[in-house]
């Protein structure tokens, strides 16, 4: 509590003391000023608590505290303290009162009672007694606020109210409340019609005689009687699903939901009900058709899949039996796993345009690897569909292996058809050309002796008679290389390996060929670790060497050598036939081995083109493999490996 007041500078000791005891008295704000000098005289302990101000700093009474009081009150409080000498005023106003360690101030409001009175030293004053009077305003504010909360919450609640009963009575859904009794207190009008029973026929009857059908009667009374005794029960607070019963009897299914309601000591139980008999039906022959066409789809004999998200979501029994998969592992992996490796960038990426919307071929073929290892062609037709809320595509597989096979067997059959018509008409040219020139060798020959035989000399008629020998040789010859070559064609030619000593059989090849080619001596032959004896076919290893080295001297210079090189390496027995004759052209590489193809720069060189073929089918009956390196001008080296075991 602060020191009594001080009185003002200019007042007399005894009006302080009188003013200080009549301040003390009163617990109003009580402040007195000199009519004659304005300055304040006194300001009581209530006036300094309520302005934090004591008489020293208000300075001139009339115009004390003018600041502070509300700017639409200042100018009425002005008027009357300018007149308060001739006549008192009591007034109320507001004021802004200043509070501790905040900017502004709260608004208050005062009740002020101002009068002029002589003073114990007989000069004028204006004493002025205030109260503050804010909590009353306060209060009936307050007061009309909660007034007005109520009315406005009496209103929203018969709002409320009438919104509920309206929404009760347009639900569609039938809304029925019954007692603890299950006696009906409410029926909507959806209830009527689903029901057949009246509101007025509804109420006060018990719920089990008129919806409740016979089998569940004692079910739904237990069921009350137990919530009632321990607050459990199974149905309420939840949808559940069951029957009920119109007033003709029918029973038809219904979606129930069913809430408590506590009202004083008892209960109320609420339930909406929905008529569902019709989505019962819908779904009912919706299940009946999906068995039928589960079905249809199960036993039709093209492979149906439904894939997305990269995996098999469905596989009828075609589709599982194509890859040998069972459900679950089929479905367990992604189904680019079971496409052959050659075909999966093309499945994939049909799928994937397909899933996108861009055009893609809607009929093509690709493999999968069945369970057991086999290679099936299966035709694709696939459409995209949304499933279970995402989208996918259905697939249609059909088998088309022995399809495929019966084509490539047509191909093939075919493109043997077009070889062999080509083989024919090569042999025909061929023919017509080589066997032209011994024959006309023969004619002239005979002519010859025919004409002039008796008068030639012996050494002559021999000549003649050793050119129509060799050109029957060379006829010969030509005539047993086609009959080789069919041999080989027909598969009459057999793999028959035999234990051999691979340098006497190299011995009995060059012998051969010194008896048939009459520069047999430039041919070099060498052996490097053959000497064990190995199994060698005698006859295709001739066949294959005899053809080499006879097309090495044709087609190499008279003064040039031929090298034929033996060497082995465990089973294999290599065979190294090098000449530097007029080599082989790059273009005529790829068909080097076919039946009567001869080199484009062969020239009057003679021969059939059967040689390389023999000598590539025998180095096929032998296991083995032919290779040939080759540059025009610089010679030719054929590279054979053929497969020739040691005999222990």
């Amino acid at each position: 509590m602060s020191s009594p007041p001080s009185p003002a500078p200019a007042a007399p000791s005894q009006a302080v003391d009188w003013l200080v005891q009549v301040g003390l008295a009163v617990e109003e704000m009580l402040w007195v000023w000199d009519a004659a000098s304005g300055r304040v005289l006194f300001a009581n302990q209530a006036f300094e608590r309520f302005w934090g101000v004591g008489a020293k700093e208000l300075g001139h009474g009339r115009e004390a505290l003018l600041d502070r009081i509300h700017a639409d009150d200042r100018d009425r409080i002005k008027r009357a303290r300018q007149h308060v000498l001739q006549s008192a005023y009591s007034e109320e106003y507001r004021v802004i009162v200043p509070e501790k360690d905040k900017k502004s101030g709260r608004t208050g409001r005062l009740r002020e009672r101002a009068f002029s009175s002589r003073g114990p030293n007989g000069a004028p004053c204006i004493t002025h007694v205030a109260r503050d009077i804010s909590w009353q305003f306060d209060t009936t504010a307050q007061l009309r606020d909660e007034i007005s909360r109520r009315a406005d919450a009496e209103r929203s609640l018969s709002d409320a109210t009438h919104r509920l009963e309206t929404l009760i009575a347009s639900a569609n859904d039938a809304v029925i409340t019954i007692d603890d009794k299950s006696a009906v207190v409410d029926w909507n009008a959806t209830a009527e019609r689903m029901f057949g029973w009246s509101r007025q026929e509804a109420l006060g009857h018990t719920l089990t005689e008129m919806i409740i059908p016979p089998a569940f009667r004692q079910h739904h009374e237990e069921g009350i009687a137990r919530f009632l005794r321990d607050g459990t029960g199974t149905i309420f607070n939840r949808r559940v699903e069951t029957l009920a019963l119109r007033r003709n009897g029918e029973e038809f299914n219904v979606e129930l939901s069913i809430w408590p309601v506590r009202a004083g000591d008892s209960y109320t139980f609420s339930s909406f009900i929905r008529d569902i008999s019709r989505r019962k039906a819908a779904e009912k022959a919706l299940a009946e058709s999906e068995v039928k066409y589960r079905k249809v789809v199960e036993n039709v004999n093209e492979g149906i899949l439904i894939t997305a998200g990269g995996r098999i979501l469905y596989a009828n029994p075609r589709a599982l039996e194509l890859t040998g998969l069972d459900d679950e592992t089929a479905k367990s992996r992604p189904f680019i796993e079971f496409i052959h490796p050659d075909d999966r960038e093309l499945v994939l990426g049909n799928h994937m345009r397909r899933l996108k919307g861009e055009p893609v071929e809607n009929h093509y073929q690709f493999r999968v690897i069945h369970k057991n290892g086999d290679v099936r062609w299966l035709e694709i037709s696939a459409v995209v569909f949304e499933w279970q809320n995402a989208p996918a595509t259905l697939n249609f597989l059909t088998d088309v292996t022995e399809r495929r096979r019966v084509e490539q067997d047509m191909l093939s059959a075919l493109a043997r058809e077009r070889e062999l018509s080509e083989l024919k008409s090569r042999f025909v040219a061929v023919a017509s050309h080589e066997f032209r020139t011994p024959l006309a060798a023969i004619l002239s020959s005979i002519e010859l002796l025919d004409d002039y035989g008796t008068r030639l000399p012996e050494d002559e008629r021999k000549e003649i008679v050793g050119l129509i020998k060799n050109a029957v040789a060379r006829m010969n010859k030509m005539v047993e290389q086609v009959l080789v070559t069919s041999r080989l064609e027909a598969g009459s030619f057999a793999f028959e390996p035999k234990a051999r000593n691979v340098p006497e059989l190299l011995v009995q090849v060059a012998a051969e060929m010194d008896q048939a080619h009459p520069q047999a001596a430039r041919i070099a032959m060498r052996c490097e670790g053959v000497e064990q004896v190995r199994l060698v076919d005698g006859k295709l290893l001739s066949h294959i060497l005899v053809n080499l080295l006879t097309n090495a001297l044709k087609y190499s210079p008279p003064d040039s050598g031929v090298t034929c090189t033996a060497t082995a390496e465990g089973e294999l027995l290599h065979l190294s036939i090098a000449d530097r004759g007029i080599g082989i052209p790059p273009a005529d590489l790829p068909r080097l081995f076919e039946s009567f193809h001869r080199g484009t720069n062969v020239g009057n060189i003679q021969g059939t083109g059967i040689g390389l073929h023999i000598v590539k089918e025998c180095v096929a009956l032998h296991q083995g493999t032919i290779d040939v390196r080759s540059e025009p001008g610089q010679g030719a080296t054929f590279h054979v490996q053929l497969h020739a075991p040691l005999v222990a």
